[in-house]
């Protein structure tokens, strides 16, 4: 993610269902060391919080095979040992985000998603989180953002080519129409820890059942739903292709604007979804907007590209002891 990857990849609903949770797991984890790098440690316990989280968004992993298991853990701890490269080498470069900034971010976030600083409490409060970790990951967001800009800026530039290729179906580019989705969502999240997830099905389905039966979707997100936007009535605005949380892609599949979707199990919870409207575009490959997007699309998928790239040649240069 970060200031070149959208925070609402997943949505914002996803972040804040399940971006930063994890906590909960360490009072009963046998903690240890597993990996040491550059003598900053990761702990079990951190690997565990973060193998939880990437589960909540890939529901169709499964951690019940121990071999499976195995194979993500090495995966996400992977993963890990990068971050703390990288945020090694945001400290070495004096890569500084004022609290100003993160503060000016949190304000568009919740403007984005018709919230105040009340609702958004509320909000993390029901999933167990506070407003002090959003806007933490906020920061290393950023930091991550702009260490990207310095390394090599430079030395990323997207051609017209480029450009006419990504809007040429002939040569393998996308359709010649964009199309946004505008949806409300119902959003029951669960606890594991202190609730049973067959508990929080049931209420789904029975404020399903209400909605089937002309109960206003509106009022019913209002009352159930723990969602972000639950007290604009779930309405979570036009999203995008890349902004969609693959289950919630799959729920709104042939659904026409007005109709609700079954209830569909996802991150940390229950979903009911409504698709208020479609806006569907044809695409201009000269338009200067279209281009402009495109090419700024481009854009982060390269210095993302090159951002793994490059850290894997911080990861050759640096001391690291995994003992997973």
């Amino acid at each position: 993610m970060g200031i070149l990857r959208k925070i609402a990849i997943l949505t914002v609903l996803a972040i804040v269902i399940g971006l930063l949770a994890g906590t909960a797991a360490r009072a009963e984890t046998v903690d240890r060391i597993v990996a040491n790098v550059n003598g900053e440690i990761i702990l079990y316990s951190d690997l565990q919080d973060q193998l939880k989280l990437m589960a909540k968004y890939a529901p169709n992993v499964d951690l019940s095979d121990p071999a499976n298991r195995s194979k993500m853990e090495r995966e996400v701890l992977g993963q890990m040992i990068h971050e703390k490269l990288a945020e090694a080498e945001a400290k070495r470069l004096n890569v500084v985000v004022a609290k100003a900034e993160v503060e000016s971010a949190l304000a568009r976030m919740m403007e984005e998603n018709h919230m105040n600083m009340a609702q958004l409490e509320a909000s993390l409060k029901a999933n167990g989180q506070t407003v002090d970790k959003l806007r933490e990951q906020i920061k290393k967001d950023m930091e991550r953002g702009r260490l990207m800009e310095r390394a090599f800026k430079s030395k990323v530039l997207i051609t017209d080519k480029q450009v006419d290729d990504y809007l040429s179906v002939d040569k393998g580019g996308p359709a010649t129409t964009s199309q946004k989705v505008h949806l409300a969502l119902i959003v029951l999240p669960f606890d594991p820890k202190t609730e049973k997830r067959e508990a929080v099905e049931k209420t789904g389905r029975e404020v399903l059942d209400k909605i089937k039966k002309g109960a206003d979707f509106q009022s019913m997100a209002k009352q159930y739903s723990k969602g972000v936007a639950a007290q604009t009535g779930g309405d979570v605005g036009f999203l995008g292709p890349e902004e969609l949380a693959p289950f919630i892609a799959k729920a709104i599949t042939g659904l026409r604007p007005g109709e609700v979707s079954d209830l569909v199990q996802g991150p940390g919870g229950y979903y009911i979804i409504k698709l208020l409207d479609l806006d569907t575009k044809i695409l201009n490959p000269s338009d200067p907007a279209t281009r402009e997007r495109v090419r700024k699309y481009l854009y982060e998928q390269e210095m993302n590209r090159k951002f793994d790239e490059w850290v894997r040649g911080l990861e050759e240069k640096a001391f690291i002891q995994i003992s997973l």
